[in-house]
């Protein structure tokens, strides 16, 4: 099957896809930095995604006060790899043809090109990280590891609390977006005679040139596939799936440790720093 008919794309579809801490370790998805939602399609094409980053100001005052280190740029190689991992294995598995790797780089490339503000987003994937924190910060202090019984109950709790969040995020039916530096307020969806239809927004987006167009997404679809994921893990946990994350992982990956335990402060490891231009492709591909 050709590429060019496997899956179909637009240009001027935004795509965004964020990342986030997993609770299940697979032999696919070792590191378990998912990506949410995993819109492999772009990469088939080499079309660019659009990069949901949480605000780093935000998250930064958060993991000091949490005496931890979140270092980003290893957060997001695992996520990416993870993603274009996906990506390879489906591609192969629809097409018997090997992704080239001249595609993968022409999808990142431009993807880091692409430059809009949407401030729901930020807030709410700020949120997804903070609550992970919270529940690491609080398993590392109080010296519960994965074979305690309130590891369990505080992985339910997470859980809970993510399901809780964006399922009032999709009741309260706004969504915050901005355009030109004035923003304004969407919606997730429409009712119409009790059937519900998932809103298209519009955000202009810069490239590296500064040219400015207009692009698409649909916010619904991101908060629908968060709401599944995180009721679906709460389900695995009532009935006891065993393959829980260790979260030694996440320190032995170099991705989140107290703070206390570093010799030397590094200044990748510092949020407001950081950029995702310093993210290296070439090791991944």
């Amino acid at each position: 099957m050709s590429s060019n008919k496997l899956m179909k794309t637009y240009k001027s579809d935004l795509a965004p896809v964020g990342f986030y801490f997993d609770i299940f370790t697979s032999e696919i998805f070792r590191i378990p930095v998912m990506p949410i939602p995993m819109r492999i399609d772009r990469l088939f094409k080499g079309e660019s995604t659009f990069f949901i980053l949480p605000d780093m100001i935000k998250l930064n005052r958060l993991i000091n006060e949490l005496d931890l280190v979140l270092n980003m740029k290893s957060f997001l190689l695992a996520g990416i790899k993870n993603l274009i991992n996906f990506a390879k294995n489906k591609f192969k598995e629809k097409t018997f043809l090997t992704l080239k790797p001249e595609t993968i780089t022409r999808w990142f490339e431009k993807s880091l090109e692409l430059k809009t503000n949407i401030p729901s987003l930020t807030d709410d994937f700020t949120f997804l990280f903070s609550e992970f924190l919270k529940f690491y910060a609080y398993c590392e202090n109080q010296g519960i590891d994965s074979k305690n019984e309130e590891y369990h109950s505080e992985l339910i709790k997470y859980c809970e609390n993510v399901f809780i969040y964006f399922k009032e995020r999709i009741e309260q039916n706004k969504f915050e977006i901005e355009n030109k530096n004035i923003k304004r307020i969407v919606q997730f969806y429409k009712e119409k005679k009790d059937q519900y239809y998932p809103e298209i927004v519009s955000v202009k987006v810069k490239n590296l040139k500064n040219k400015i167009k207009k692009m698409h997404f649909v916010p619904y679809l991101i908060y629908d596939d968060i709401l599944d994921v995180f009721s679906y893990n709460k389900k695995l946990l009532h009935e006891g799936f065993e393959n829980k994350i260790n979260l030694k992982i996440w320190s032995d990956n170099g991705i989140i440790y107290k703070r206390s335990n570093i010799e030397k402060f590094n200044p990748e490891c510092d949020l407001t720093k950081f950029k995702l231009e310093i993210i290296d492709l070439e090791h991944l591909l």
